[in-house]
């Protein structure tokens, strides 16, 4: 009998940690977008993410590691996350037969250990801040109702 709905999730083991990840060809993630630019050019979404220095941190980092090795960030944005543990598949998504070639190029693209960690490390999530920040706060004093 088909099974309807969306397919199963794989889910990593106990121990590892997944992530969702936008896709690389994107800006900012495939260095499409640079600092100073204008952010609104149909990316409205991306503004708030643009206005944070971690996210031109991370872009610098990719583009680091693109210029060393001679590819472009799109193809190391999709070759890193290709080699994280918890990644089942990456989807990549081309505008045209020139940027689907970048993309190709993480295929035969396998970064050195010391560029996947600092790809990590300037890419690693920020942990929120509750219970102790503002949503924390809200959640100290709410009435509980129900129970004995």
């Amino acid at each position: 009998m088909p099974r309807s709905g969306p397919p199963p999730r794989r889910v990593a083991p106990v121990g590892a940690s997944s992530r969702r990840y936008l896709p690389a060809s994107q800006p900012p993630a495939s260095g499409a977008a640079r600092l100073g630019e204008d952010p609104e050019r149909g990316m409205e979404a991306f503004g708030p993410r643009n206005a944070e220095a971690r996210t031109w941190q991370v872009i610098d980092a990719v583009r680091e590691v693109a210029q060393a090795r001679g590819a472009t960030p799109a193809a190391v944005s999709l070759a890193w996350l290709a080699a994280r543990p918890a990644v089942t598949s990456v989807i990549l998504g081309a505008r045209g037969v020139e940027q689907l070639a970048q993309n190709l190029e993480a295929a035969g693209l396998a970064l050195e250990p010391e560029e996947a960690r600092r790809l990590e490390e300037a890419s690693r999530p920020v942990v929120p801040d509750y219970p102790y920040g503002p949503a924390g706060i809200a959640q100290r004093h709410r009435r509980i109702e129900g129970g004995r």
